[in-house]
Formats: C-alpha cells, structure tokens, sequence
C-alpha cells in the first residue's frame, strides 16, 4: 500500500508539526507534501524526509498567509493520484487534496480555517484600513468557507485535536468525527527531582506564540495588577504590544531553546493558558512536568483540566475573571505525580496507537 502524507506548510516547528512527526514514524517510506517548505525550521527527524513542495511557491512563503484566497487550487493541484492511502494533517488546506478514487483518505483535523470560520473579525482587525479592503475579504471568505465544506467530502475520515474542534467540524462541515489527543514528549518533558520539585520558584508562566488570540494581555494584565511575578515566553507579532502592556513583574524569553522551556514549565507555581485554543499541547507538557494549570474553561483545556486534580479553571476571558483565580490558586495543594501520570496518557506511544487503529479501521472499510 503506497501512503502520502500531506500538511498544509513546514515553515517552523509547533504542535501540528510535531504530530506530523509522530505520524511519519508510522510511515517511514511515505513522502510529506506540502505547500511551503523551510528545512532549517524543522528537526532532523522532518529534514530527513522526502518532502515534496511546489517550487513556484517556495519565493512566495513570507505571503502565504495572503495567498490564502490561491491556496485551495493550490492544493488540489498537488499530485497524489499513485497513493492507495493519504493521511493528510490540516488546520488550512491539505484536507482539500484530491486522492485518487479508489484510495482512502484521512485527515487529522486541528482547526477549521479560523481565518474564514468563528475568528474571522479578529483577523480582520489586524489587517490595514484600506477602502474597500474588509468588502473584499468578506466576499473571497465566503468562497474559502463553501469550498472548505465542499472539500471536506474528499475525506474519507476525519480525526480532531479535542471536543472542542470536534463540535465545530460537525457545526460547519455536517461530519462526525473521532477525537484523539496530540501527543506529547513524555521522556522530555519531566519534573524536576523530588526534593527541588518542592522549592518552586515562585512565578507564573505563559508560553506559546505571541498572538492575539492566546490573551497574554490578560495574564499580563492580572500579574501586574497583583504583584505576581509573570514571565513571558515565545515569539511573534504581539511582542511589541505584550511589551508595553508589561510592568516591573513581567519579564521575557523570547525564543526559548526546548531545554529552556522545560526549566520555566518545571519551576513555575503555575501555567497561565488564558486563551481560547484548540487544543494547547503546551498544558500537557506542563503537567509533564509536575505543574498545574490555571485555564480558561472553555475550548480544548476542557478535555484535560481536572478541578484540583491538574488545574483549575477561570470563567471569562476578563482581567478581573482571571485576578480573582490567582488569588485563590494554591499551587501546593496540587499532586506533581498524579500530574505526571495524568500527563503519561498523551505519550506519542498512545497516540499512534490510536492513530493506527483509526487508519486501519478506515482501510478495512
């Protein structure tokens, strides 16, 4: 049986990426095609692959994102009609290949195209005023959202990050899913040992992609507001703003080395998760590390956080929701090992075993 593998782009290395990575490892004579390609963004373990990208894009990846209205033909255009099995990765675009008809495809589904669905105003919003702009992005989303529906046909089964972007597939695409959690490096991320685990250092933690959505204004916000030590930790297009909004109690780590990573998530009182996020592989890998987290209760976090067990939750997305939480939170009073253990069922171990029993059953069809 001949398999590809298809993702939307490779130009860095986050969570979809490193579900990608996963499911390579189940396959490691199929290609991985995509759209966008940057090899020195990826680990060995993607550099090592046979990867298959237009070349006429390759000049044009710094536009991608603008490109998007091109993007869908793009993507159909991609030759994939040798392949019996096709497992596509898709949070854009690379559900919408076109396999040939007697093969099977299945595609891991992170998000719908936030872009065109549920967070399009706020996308909108960062755009520049330009007359007549926000008319036409209006008009090309809609025919983005008619084929992303129409597209998602191809897909013989669909798999989802959580609940949460399960119950949006089946609201815009009409398609049950089956969840299956990303998975997590459970051999990296680890607690510290047991007599340092006990001398935490004190401050909260927000890591991730310095982007809108996320809300590190709000952690921000509520640390400065309380006299508690915040640090701040990723890159991305917010830094500027996250910066002026940060007092005498934040500090940065921009870029953090994984290594660095794991030194925060191991010593922090806590994880700060205050946005509405898919999934957020960032929360397991703290509680990885023996650390709770302190969530918005709402989208993903609602799959994995645990009341007293591995967190707690906040109810709104307001500074004063999220300050009053901080003074209740007791750091002391969660359990590091059940933590761990919790964590140990999002191993990759598990995950591509669910994975293989979702392709399998899909091929026996």
């Amino acid at each position: 049986m001949k398999v590809a593998l298809v993702h939307d782009w490779l130009v860095s290395y986050r969570g979809g990426e490193k579900v990608l990575a996963a499911l390579a490892e189940l396959y490691p004579r199929a290609p991985i095609y995509t759209l966008f390609y940057k090899a020195s963004a990826l680990p060995p373990e993607l550099r090592s692959r046979q990867i298959i990208c237009p070349p006429s894009l390759q000049w044009l990846r710094p536009l991608r994102k603008a490109l998007l209205p091109l993007l869908p033909h793009c993507i159909e255009a991609l030759p994939l009609f040798d392949y019996d099995l096709i497992i596509s990765t898709s949070s854009c675009v690379a559900k919408g290949v076109i396999p040939a008809p007697g093969a099977k495809h299945l595609s891991y589904i992170h998000s719908p195209m936030r872009y065109i669905w549920d967070q399009r105003q706020e996308y909108l919003q960062q755009l520049p005023r330009i007359p007549g702009l926000s008319g036409l992005i209006h008009l090309l989303s809609k025919n983005l959202r008619l084929w992303d529906v129409v597209s998602t046909g191809r897909c013989d089964s669909l798999v989802v990050n959580s609940s949460f972007v399960g119950k949006r597939v089946e609201k815009y695409y009409g398609r049950k899913s089956k969840v299956i959690h990303p998975p997590i490096d459970n051999d990296f991320f680890v607690p510290r040992s047991a007599a340092a685990a006990k001398e935490r250092e004190g401050y909260w933690l927000a890591a991730g992609a310095f982007v809108a959505y996320k809300r590190f204004d709000l952690a921000i916000g509520a640390c400065e507001q309380l006299k508690q030590p915040l640090i701040v930790a990723g890159s991305g297009p917010e830094e500027k703003k996250l910066r002026r909004l940060a007092g005498p109690y934040t500090k940065f780590r921009i870029k953090p080395e994984q290594g660095e990573l794991r030194s925060l998530l191991q010593g922090a009182r806590g994880l700060l998760f205050p946005g509405l996020e898919d999934f957020g592989m960032i929360a397991i890998e703290a509680m990885a590390c023996g650390t709770p987290v302190l969530a918005l209760q709402a989208g993903g976090a609602l799959d994995y956080i645990k009341p007293g067990v591995t967190g707690d939750f906040f109810a709104a997305p307001r500074l004063e929701a999220l300050s009053a939480a901080l003074q209740s939170f007791r750091a002391e009073s969660f359990d590091s090992e059940q933590l761990v253990a919790f964590a140990g069922g999002f191993s990759k171990r598990n995950f591509q075993a669910q994975m293989q029993a979702a392709i399998e059953q899909l091929c026996s069809e």
